[in-house]
C-alpha cells in the first residue's frame, strides 16, 4: 500500500496537464483567436488566467486569452458601456459556433465546447475571450456587472505567482492545484477560483512542509481569511473577493471547517498506522483525482 506522502505525490502528478489536454488547448485557442481576430482589430493576444499560471485544474475550464484592441478599435468601444464589446465578442464567437454554446460573462465572452459531454478527460471545456485596452502602465478591461472598464494587469499577476512559486521550491503552485481541485469538489463554496490564488499567496509562507501538511494549514487558515477582503494583487481592480456574498462566506466557512476536521482526522488516522483509512479520508476531501492506491 502506498504512503499519504506517495499519494499526494501522484495526485499532484494527476493534477498535471496530459499531453492530450495541451494539444487540444493549443489547437482551441488558437481557433478562437482566428475567430476573433477575424472580426476585431487586435494589437496582440495572449493566453493569461489560471492556465498562464500554471495554477489550471482539471477538467480545462475557462482557458483565457486577452484580446488587446487596437487604437481604433479602442475609439470605438472604450466609451460606450461595457456590454457592447462584450455582446459584440458574443456575437463573434456565436456565429461561429452557435448561439447555444456561447455565453456572457461578467469580463468575458465564453465559449463552451463539448457542452453536454460526461467524457471530460483530455478536453478543453471552455475558452473565455476578454476584451482589452492598453493603458500606459496597465490594462482595462470591461466589468458587465459594475457597468465600467476596469483596470487590471495579468502580467503583473503571472510574475507574483512565478516569484511565490520559486520562493516554496516549486511546491506553490501544486498546492494551489490541489485546493482549487478541493473548491470543485466541494461545489465552489470559494468564487472566483482565483480567489483561492490570491490567499494562499497571502497564507503559505515558507517553510513548506509538506502537502498534507499544507493542504490541512490552509484550510485552517483560510477559515479565517475568506473574511476578510482580498484586493487585486495587482492593485488595480476590485477585490478579488467581491463575488462572496454572505451566503457564500458561510457556505465557504462551513466547507473548510469540515474539510479542516476531516484533515486533521486523516493525519492522525496516518500517525496510527492505518493508512488505508487515512487515504480513504483524503480522497473524500480532495475529490476523485485522489489515489487510494
Amino acid at each position: 500500500m502506498m504512503t499519504v506522502q506517495e499519494a499526494f505525490d501522484k495526485y499532484r502528478q494527476r493534477l498535471e496537464l496530459s499531453e492530450t489536454e495541451r494539444t487540444d488547448t493549443i489547437r482551441r485557442h488558437n481557433e478562437v483567436r482566428d475567430c476573433i481576430k477575424a472580426k476585431f482589430d487586435i494589437k496582440r493576444d495572449f493566453l493569461t488566467g489560471s492556465y498562464a499560471r500554471h495554477t489550471k485544474t482539471k477538467p480545462l475550464k475557462d482557458v483565457d486569452i486577452f484580446f488587446v484592441l487596437s487604437d481604433n478599435e479602442k475609439k470605438k468601444w472604450r466609451d460606450k458601456a461595457p456590454s457592447e464589446i462584450l455582446d459584440a465578442f458574443q456575437n463573434c464567437l456565436a456565429d461561429k459556433y452557435g448561439n447555444d454554446a456561447v455565453d456572457p460573462g461578467r469580463r468575458c465572452a465564453t465559449v463552451e465546447f463539448d457542452k453536454n459531454t460526461k467524457d471530460e478527460e483530455g478536453k478543453v471545456l471552455s475558452i473565455d475571450t476578454v476584451p482589452a485596452v492598453e493603458l500606459d502602465d496597465c490594462y482595462e478591461i470591461p466589468d458587465r456587472h459594475l457597468g465600467k472598464w476596469i483596470k487590471t494587469d495579468p502580467e503583473v499577476h503571472k510574475q507574483q505567482s512565478t516569484d511565490k512559486n520559486k520562493a516554496l521550491d516549486g511546491k506553490w503552485v501544486p498546492l494551489v492545484k490541489m485546493v482549487k481541485r478541493w473548491n470543485r469538489s466541494a461545489d465552489k463554496p470559494i468564487k472566483p477560483a482565483f480567489l483561492i490564488e490570491v490567499m494562499a499567496h497571502g497564507l503559505v509562507d515558507a517553510p513548506f512542509t509538506t502537502y498534507p501538511s499544507e493542504v490541512r494549514r490552509f484550510f485552517a487558515a483560510a477559515l479565517d481569511g475568506i473574511t476578510r477582503a482580498w484586493p487585486d494583487p495587482a492593485g488595480y481592480g476590485p477585490p478579488v473577493s467581491d463575488q462572496m456574498t454572505p451566503e457564500l462566506i458561510s457556505k465557504a466557512v462551513t466547507a473548510l471547517r469540515a474539510a479542516e476536521t476531516q484533515a486533521a482526522l486523516a493525519m492522525r488516522l496516518e500517525k496510527e498506522g492505518k493508512t488505508g483509512e487515512a487515504l480513504a479520508l483524503w480522497k473524500k476531501i480532495m475529490g476523485r483525482y485522489f489515489p487510494t492506491s
